[in-house]
């Protein structure tokens, strides 16, 4: 009913099988969903087929609030305090159609989280590989859900640890396909909220908002919903920047030269799914905006004054929308994916200077 395509080569795959990639041309894989029957009675109520989702805790349908030009669409509300529970549900929806018994993703924390959250929701076993340095409320999250954790030195090695252990399926997010499918509903309830808006300032490391984003209201295009996918802006970290390499760049107190240390989040190198973000941000996005941490601490510290507890990932894209909305007259869409209440309780002298004044 379900195939996993690949976009480049054309070869479909079943959604049961054991892999993300293109058997023949290693291509990250796409979900090929049947938009007829996605309408009820009701309308359309997601995009996401109801019988895909076998794995939930009540993700989704999170609030928008508006605060000036912008719509803080308040993704950290989640269950377990981020945007990437939507795609969670899904993955691990998928393993356990499939059968599979043990699970393994690599993550700087909030992915990580999620994964080792549905996981047990699910009675599936769970391995996380995460750097060493993520933030350890993060850590700890992911062995109270049950999973394993390994830590090593790097997100990148990471990565390469988790792809090359042999003791359960990869479901890693950066090339799951039902990953990205969760993604798609945040565009459904932009588009069901009846708010106008003019552009999205989208986080970017390995690219699940983004592609979600993209594939959502290209879907909604094609319902007749909408007349085109809106302008998504990618916001990357300094030091991490991929898309600058394919898009004019906006470079935010990213002179010191150094990599960003708040936004642990999007400290992301190896991107499987670069050129497939790059293709299409080369349709909808003017620019990319990248973020140092002057400007992710100033931005984290206006977001709690409005009583908005997000993570500094969170602040690198609020940041990035108020340079984007001097050059728009309409409302500016602004994601906050993460809950800074796994920070706050440790000590981070970085972040307190700029939460609090000084360590």
């Amino acid at each position: 009913m379900y195939k996993l395509k690949c976009l480049k080569c054309g070869r479909e795959v079943s959604p049961l099988s054991t892999g993300s990639t293109c058997p023949d041309c290693r291509e990250p894989l796409f979900l090929d969903v049947s938009l007829d029957e996605l309408a009820t009675r009701e309308g359309i109520r997601s995009l996401v087929p109801e019988e895909l989702k076998r794995v939930t805790l009540g993700e989704g349908r999170t609030p928008l609030v508006e605060q000036g030009r912008f719509l803080l669409k308040l993704e950290f509300l989640n269950p377990t305090g981020s945007f990437k529970d939507r795609g969670a549900a899904l993955t691990i929806s998928r393993a356990l159609m499939a059968g599979w018994k043990t699970v393994i993703e690599d993550s700087s924390g909030n992915a990580g989280i999620a994964t080792a959250a549905y996981s047990a929701r699910a009675g599936i076993k769970a391995k996380i590989y995460a750097p060493a340095d993520a933030p350890q409320g993060k850590l700890r999250l992911i062995r109270a859900f049950g999973a394993k954790l390994e830590t090593v030195k790097t997100r990148d090695e990471a990565h390469r640890a988790a792809l090359e252990d042999r003791s359960g399926v990869y479901v890693g997010h950066v090339v799951e396909p039902f990953f990205i499918e969760g993604m798609k509903d945040i565009a459904l309830e932009l588009v069901h909220s009846g708010k106008k808006f003019e552009a999205i300032v989208v986080p970017v490391a390995s690219g699940t908002m983004f592609l979600g984003l993209y594939k959502g209201f290209e879907e909604l295009t094609k319902l007749g919903l909408v007349s085109e996918v809106p302008t998504l802006i990618p916001v990357e970290a300094c030091g991490y920047a991929k898309l600058t390499q394919y898009l004019r760049t906006v470079s935010l107190a990213c002179d010191e030269g150094g990599k960003s240390l708040l936004a642990d989040a999007l400290r992301l190198t190896i991107v499987p799914r670069l050129h497939q973000i790059a293709e299409r941000a080369r349709k909808v996005s003017p620019y990319v905006v990248v973020v140092g941490d002057d400007s992710i601490g100033e931005a984290i510290k206006e977001l709690y004054s409005m009583g908005l507890p997000v993570e500094p990932s969170s602040a690198a894209v609020y940041a990035a929308a108020k340079y984007v909305a001097k050059d728009l007259s309409g409302r500016v869409v602004v994601p906050l994916t993460g809950n800074g209440l796994k920070y706050v309780p440790t000590p981070n002298e970085l972040l307190d200077k700029y939460l609090f004044g000084g360590p």
